[in-house]
């Protein structure tokens, strides 16, 4: 295995498990990252039997990443961390720039602002949780945050907050904790993994009587368009946080330049 070229996948998102899955089917070796155990999970059931893989479990910052990188001879880095993943991708971009070494990264469809959709101001976008709760402070109505457990805490200086705030989250122990320490409590937790269809975002909308829907723009493999559409119909507000701008490549522009950088010369 040390005289093969080997891939460093760092998987967060869709396009990750995607990307393990086209690495196994390709007879890429290497290994592959996720920063959770409920991720790695998703992982194994992608990649199956795939002897030539391995997954790894764990947050790392720079020097882990750099030691990784020696340790396991990879010869190429893969960022497929999620579009919002900041610390995790400037992390994977110091080793690598550190170590002068070869890095890609994938990123998903990012949606426009100024379709048709958005005619009527029901889509409103904002640079960060922080910004957008400032807005959200001079409403009235409940609020359906789809944006993960992480940013919550942007939320809690909303006057009552606990009633109004329903948190959806992944179904984990360490995100339902932080919903709880929040003081977010029993129905306001909504521990589900998503995509979501069209209907399951009107039905939690309705359910929860909420006239605004937070969520990142995942896409349209994060369902992003199905939570926009979900939001027209049931006349909520679509309060969108900005991806973080920078460079990249599609899932299919990285698959081409991994094989192109792994193929034998």
């Amino acid at each position: 295995m040390r005289g093969e070229k080997r891939l460093l996948l760092f998987a967060g998102t869709t396009e990750g498990r995607l990307l393990a899955g086209w690495m196994k089917a390709e007879g890429i070796g290497g290994i592959v990252s996720a920063a959770t155990q409920y991720g790695t999970e998703l992982l194994k059931q992608e990649l199956g039997d795939a002897k030539e893989i391995q997954v790894t479990c764990g947050r790392l910052d720079a020097e882990g990443i750099k030691a990784l990188i020696r340790q396991e001879g990879i010869t190429l880095v893969a960022d497929a961390t999620h579009p919002y993943a900041r610390e995790a991708t400037a992390n994977i971009r110091k080793a690598c720039g550190e170590l002068k070494f070869p890095l890609l990264r994938c990123l998903r469809d990012r949606m426009t602002e100024d379709g048709p959709d958005n005619t009527e101001g029901s889509i409103l976008y904002f640079d960060s949780p922080q910004e957008a709760a400032r807005w959200l402070d001079g409403q009235e109505g409940n609020i359906l945050v789809t944006t993960g457990s992480k940013e919550l805490s942007a939320y809690c200086g909303l006057l009552e907050y606990q009633k109004r705030v329903f948190a959806r989250v992944l179904p984990m122990e360490e995100s339902i904790g932080l919903c709880r320490h929040l003081g977010i409590e029993g129905r306001h937790i909504i521990a589900m993994q998503g995509p979501f269809s069209v209907e399951m975002n009107r039905v939690q909308l309705r359910e929860y009587q909420c006239r605004f829907l937070v969520t990142k723009d995942g896409g349209r493999a994060g369902g992003f368009l199905e939570k926009m559409e979900a939001a027209r119909l049931e006349g909520a507000v679509l309060a969108v946080i900005r991806r973080p701008d920078e460079g990249g490549l599609d899932l299919e522009a990285v698959k081409r330049e991994i094989k192109e950088r792994m193929r034998d010369e």
